[in-house]
Formats: structure tokens, sequence, C-alpha cells
């Protein structure tokens, strides 16, 4: 059973919804107030009111000198500010080498309004927030405003503080609705040691390290922010207590260009509402190649058992089966007739054979795999970000700079703990994952548009969707998770690699830069789809389980490898299916139907030869009426098709390559009218999954020549899929 994970403390509750096809859909409400109290405390000060019909000091900056009227809690020492005591100040005009100091003696809140204030600091930060129990930062309506720091700070005692150009020791909150510049050339542009609330403003931030970092929580509000960073984007960095760390985006527009992560939580990411667009490392690499075929080494190096002969040698004849009564894929032989490994097909097109590891003979031995896999994958991870460019330099050269204190992720959205993103824009470039969950990953609205060098959406443990529009526009695995659960929304995946990956998979090697980790392998894991609408077009597996899959609702249409290295669909448990519709069509080398234990019938169809993009596949009852109409958006083999129009017992003709015409999406065809199919083949639905070829009903066999991608052990017992054996006593061939 599985168990849903949503972060606390969100209220949920449930409504029926009436879908287009008098279909009941259950969607979820979410109590966001409770989410920003929980996270976030707002007082009244933290949103912009006037000041001035209230009890105010004027603080005049003269470039070189400074005028102070109204009030005698401010000490000047030259161009250096004092502020001693809680109040009101407003700062207009320039400062060419001077800086302000909080640092009060009382109780309340200091308010520095940006009138027009211009300050530049050749030894250390303009803003420094040294003690006060709150300061709030307001920019007046129509000023522009520009705080801009040393290079390289000059500190009086034993400490690194301040390190930002705004630097508070405390609570911190920047409202109003005027213009402020942070030019931070040391590192940091705005740091807040407790809360950093910003509630208004136009804020742009050129930062020599991270943008903007509340290291007790981070919560953004109805502002416009710009950052250039050579770090992060935007961080909470407290890793030491439980419920700190935490960022909540509750609206407004943030775009981060990072060099490091554009969004960063220890904890917790929430996002409500609000538009934000993302370019992390670099951006994702112009092209991505994947580094499979067909599975090959596992996890961390490991590698399957190799099977051997009587004399204890590999025998390449033993590779098992994978299930009763399969027969094993045909393998590559040289001119004697003998195994060729050097014969293993490549790796789609234009692609390279992994070099086979030999012994001092120069003969291929099996017993260096385990030795040399890891390597051999951290290699070909980092050649192929060497091999995607961006305007002709290297990405590896561009995105892993590293240094001694700290590696240089470059993810879209990472959280350390949980995601949930519940409404608002997204645009993710990221050179690695896109958006990342140290635990879980909720998605339950919005609209997310993502391109990747890496996964489009990554969770350690469970990735739970029910609702919102995910577009996964490039990426190397588009959505991986220990869990995933599809309940509804729209997500379209594009992958160079697998378009699903449960269980972990190649993503644990780490991009370049990066510590290498590991994602537990469970046998209860599911990829579980029981609404909405889900695209896949994976150059890899299209869904790819190390342990089962199950489908109950929905529409899912997975346009698979052409390389017969990977397939369509790949498990190690099972497939079943109770209700929805499902298309995956591809390669056929290793294509899986789905299991007998699924309660709705589907058939796998195995052509002779591959079938161009575009080939119409049609299925008729016996009344001669279009039931089902796809025509694959890419070259395939098999496909395997699941409707709930597929009745067991019924007799249907499955025709190719004919006309057709209709409102179609991703290919898939609604009220379709199919004329002049080229091929045909009459079929009865004698069982729930039936396999079928040109001659007619097929037996089944396994697949059992390699392991998934990903797989973490031996290889095991696979799923299912058809010889070209008939038999005739349930078929008939037009």
């Amino acid at each position: 059973m599985q168990t849903y994970k949503y972060l606390a403390p969100v209220i949920i509750g449930s409504a029926l919804v009436l879908g287009g096809c008098n279909e009941e859909k259950t969607t979820t409400s979410v109590d966001t107030e409770a989410i920003v109290s929980s996270y976030v405390n707002y007082m009244d000060e933290d949103f912009y009111t006037a000041w001035q019909s209230k009890n105010f000091t004027k603080v005049m900056l003269n470039d070189t000198s400074v005028d102070v009227d109204g009030g005698d809690g401010v000490l000047v020492d030259g161009q250096v500010i004092t502020i001693k005591t809680s109040g009101t100040y407003v700062l207009e005009g320039n400062l060419s080498d001077g800086n302000i100091i909080i640092d009060t003696e009382d109780t309340g809140v200091v308010r520095l309004v940006l009138n027009g204030a211009n300050i530049t600091s050749k030894t250390t930060a303009p803003i420094y927030v040294k003690q006060s129990d709150k300061t709030v930062i307001s920019l007046e309506d129509g000023t522009e405003n520009v705080l801009t720091d040393a290079t390289q700070y000059v500190y009086e005692d034993n400490t690194d503080d301040p390190g930002a150009a705004i630097f508070s020791k405390d609570d911190l909150t920047i409202n109003g609705p005027g213009a402020l510049t942070v030019n931070a050339n040391y590192k940091d542009g705005i740091t807040g040691r407790d809360q950093l609330l910003v509630t208004g403003g136009n804020i742009t931030i050129h930062a020599t390290d991270d943008g903007i970092v509340g290291r007790d929580v981070f919560a953004m509000r109805d502002a416009n922010i710009t950052i250039e960073a050579a770090g992060d984007g935007v961080k909470a960095s407290n890793d030491e207590d439980a419920d700190k760390g935490n960022i909540v985006l509750e609206s407004g527009t943030l775009t981060v260009t990072a060099e490091g992560d554009g969004i960063q939580a220890e904890k917790v990411v929430s996002v409500l509402d609000g538009t934000y667009s993302i370019t992390s490392g670099g951006g994702s690499p112009e092209k991505i190649i994947s580094q499979e075929m067909g599975g090959g080494m596992m996890q961390g190096g490991q590698r399957p058992e190799m099977p051997t002969g009587e004399d204890g040698e590999f025998d390449p004849t033993q590779i098992p089966q994978g299930g009763e009564g399969g027969t094993r894929p045909e393998m590559p032989t040289g001119e004697d007739g003998e195994f060729d490994p050097t014969q293993m097909p490549q790796n789609g097109e234009g692609g390279t054979r992994p070099e086979m590891p030999t012994d001092e003979n120069g003969d291929i031995d099996p017993s260096q795999m385990a030795q040399s896999a890891g390597n051999q994958q951290q290699a070909q991870n980092e050649q192929n970000q060497t091999d995607s460019s961006l305007d002709g330099e290297q990405v590896s050269e561009q995105q892993t700079t590293t240094t001694e204190e700290e590696d240089v992720s470059g993810k879209g959205i990472k959280a350390g703990t949980n995601m949930q993103i519940m409404g608002g824009t997204i645009a993710i470039d990221a050179l690695d994952d896109a958006l990342h969950s140290n635990g879980d990953l909720t998605i339950q609205g919005g609209d997310i548009t993502v391109s990747t060098g890496d996964d489009g959406v990554h969770a350690d443990t469970d990735v739970l969707i029910t609702g919102g529009a995910v577009n996964i526009e490039k990426s190397y695995e588009g959505i991986e998770g220990v869990n995933v659960t599809l309940s509804d929304g729209n997500v379209r995946v594009i992958a160079a690699d697998d378009g699903i990956n449960i269980n972990g998979g190649s993503s644990d090697l780490g991009m370049p830069g990066e510590t290498q980790s590991t994602t537990t392998t469970t046998s209860d894991s599911l990829l579980l789809i029981e609404g909405g609408y889900l695209y896949v077009n994976a150059d890899g597996d299209g869904l790819d389980s190390n342990s089962s899959i199950k489908m109950t609702a929905g529409t899912v249409v997975v346009y698979g490898p052409t390389n017969n290295g990977n397939a369509p669909l790949d498990y190690d448990g099972t497939f079943t299916i109770e209700g929805g519709t499902l298309i995956a069509s591809g390669s056929s080398g290793m294509a899986l139907g789905l299991s007998d234990s699924s309660t709705q019938a589907a058939i796998m169809m195995t052509f002779d030869e591959t079938q161009q993009a575009a080939t119409t596949v049609n299925i008729a009852n016996g009344d001669g009426k279009s039931i089902f109409t796809i025509a694959p958006e890419k070259q395939f083999q098999s496909i395997v098709i699941s409707t709930p129009d597929l009745k067991q017992g019924e007799t249907y003709t499955l025709s190719s390559d004919g006309t057709v015409t209709g409102d179609s999406q991703d290919g898939l065809y609604e009220n379709a009218t199919y004329t002049n199919g080229s091929q045909s083949v009459e079929f009865k639905q004698a069982s729930v999954m039936t396999y079928i070829n040109k001659d007619g009903i097929a037996e089944q066999q396994s697949s059992g020549m390699m392991d998934g991608p990903g797989g973490g052990g031996n290889m095991p017992a696979r799923g299912e899929r058809p010889t070209n054996d008939t038999n005739t006593n349930e078929t008939n061939t037009n």
C-alpha cells in the first residue's frame, strides 16, 4: 500500500470534480496560510507603511560627510554612521566611502528608509546590523537606491562578520515599492542570520558568491528580485536546527542566474505562487548523451554474476533466460561462429560501444568488470559533459569549478528534506537536476517548464504529482524517485535516458565535481499512475522500474527507444493495469508486455521491420468500428496498447499504415476515421495480455539478456515479450 507524504503542516481537503469523460476525479486544496505561518512569523512592520507623518530621523549623505536631523540615536564618525536606538531613519544622498552600522542598546524595531541613497564602502559592508531586535529596510516609492561593498573587507577583530553587502545578525525585512541595486563584490548580496523576509521592492543583486542567504528562513511576497550570482542564487543555510533552514516563496517575481544552485534550502522549499525563472550551473548542455547500452553496469560499480561453463570460464550461452518458457536473445558472433563481444549493438545513432576489459593476453576478462565499472561510468559521465558544449566552451570547464570548502552542484531548486510546489509559474534551465529533494517532492499545482543536464524531477524518496503542468523539455532522466505517483496533472517528459526511473539510477553517480551518493533500492517501490496525463519521449527506457508499475486511471503515451538495448516499458516485478489508456511504442529487442495479474486487457504487437514515425496503428472491433488509433511520433517495431475498450473474449483487427483523420494529441487520435490500412491481422483477445505479430497470436517469451539501467543487483526475472511462433487456432490473417 502506498503512503502519501505531505509537508507538515499542510491542511488538505478533497472535492469531487466531474471530468470531460464523466469520470470522478479527486482534487486537493491546500491551506497555504497554515504553511506560511508554520515557517514565517509576519508582523505588521514587515509590510510597507507611510512614514512621512511619523517621527523620524533624517540622515543626509553628502558624498564625504553626513548630516543628521531630528534625533540623538545616531553617532557619526566621518562617513561611518552608527545607529544606537530603535526608530525610523530616512537616508538620502550619496556616500563615497562609508557604511551604516546598526548596534542598538534598546529593544524595538529599527526602520531604515532608503529615499534615494547611494552608499559605497571600500572596506566593508554598506549596511551591517550588528545588534537589533529587528531591522526593516523600506524602499521609498519612485527612488533608485544603490549599495556597493568592497572587494576585500577589513576586519577590526577576530571575526568574519559581516560577509555580505547587507548583513544582519538578527531578523531582517525588506519592503516598499522602490528600487534597490546591490553590488556585492566581496561575497554575498544580502544575508540574514535569522529570519529574512522580502515583502516588496524591485531588487537587483550582483554577487561574487551567493545572492540572498536567509539562514533560518527566507520568505518572499510581492517582490520583484533579479539575482546574478557566482555561487547560489537564494539559500537558507541553517543545517543545525531541525525546524530551520527553509524557503517559502509566496508570490512576486524571482529571476536567478547562478553558477551554483538557483534556490537551495537545507530543509524545506515551498512554492505557493509567483513567477520564477532560474538558470543554474550555466544552464543545460546543448545536447545530452546517454551512456547506456541496455543496462550494462550496475550502481556503485557492481555487476551481475557472469555465467560460466563446466570449466569455470565465462560462457555467454549460459546467460539467464529470465523466465519460464522463454528463449534467450541471439548473441552476436564472429566469422568463426563464436561469441564476439565487439559486435554488441551500439547505443543508438552515433553511439559507441563501452570498452570491454581484457586480461594480459588481450582477451575479454569479465572478472575485471566489477573493478572497472564505477570508473568507466564516472569517466563516461564526465566525458559526456565535456562533449556537450555551450558557445564553443566545454561544459565541464564552465560548470565544475569548486573550492576547497564547497562543491558547486548547479541544481535549479534543491531542498534538503522536502519540496512542495502548490502553484506559480516556474522555468528552470539547469546543468544538474532541475527540481531536487533529498527527501520527498510533491507537486500539487503550478506551471513548470524545465531543461536540465540531469534529472528533471528527482527525489531521494518519493515523488508525488497531484496536479499542475510539468513540462520537462530536456533531461538525462525525466523523473526519478524511490516511489513515483501520478494522480492528476499534465506531465510531459523528454529524456536522453529513462523517462521515469524508480529506485534510483544513473544520476546516482552525481554530476562532475559532486560527491557520489547511493540510492537505496527497495523491492516494494512502485510507479503508480492513478490519473492525469503522462507523455514520455525517451531514448532509454520509457518507464523503468527496478520493482513494479501499477496503473489504475489516466492516459499514458510512451515513445521509447529506437535502439534494442532499452525498452519502452522496463520493470523487474510486475506491471498491472486496472484502468486508463496506455500506449508504449519503441524498439522490440527488450520490449515487455504487461503482467497477467492485470484486470484490463492489453495487446503487444511486434512488427517484422521497424515502422517509420507517424505510421498509423488502428484497432477495430468485430463490427469494424475503430476503437483505438495512434500514429507514433518516433519509429517503432513494437507497441503495447491497453484501453478500456479492449474486452477479453472479443475479436479485433489491428491494421497499420493507413490514412486517419480526426482530433489528435501526441499522435493519439480521438473520434478517428481510419481507411486503407496496408497490413492487418485479426485476433481474439483470449487472455488479459495478448501478444500478436503479422501472423497472428504469438507466444510470450521472457526478456533476460540484460538488466535494466540502474538495476541494483543480479539479472532478475523480467516481464514478458512475444516470439514469432503462431497459434492458428486463435487467429485469422487478412
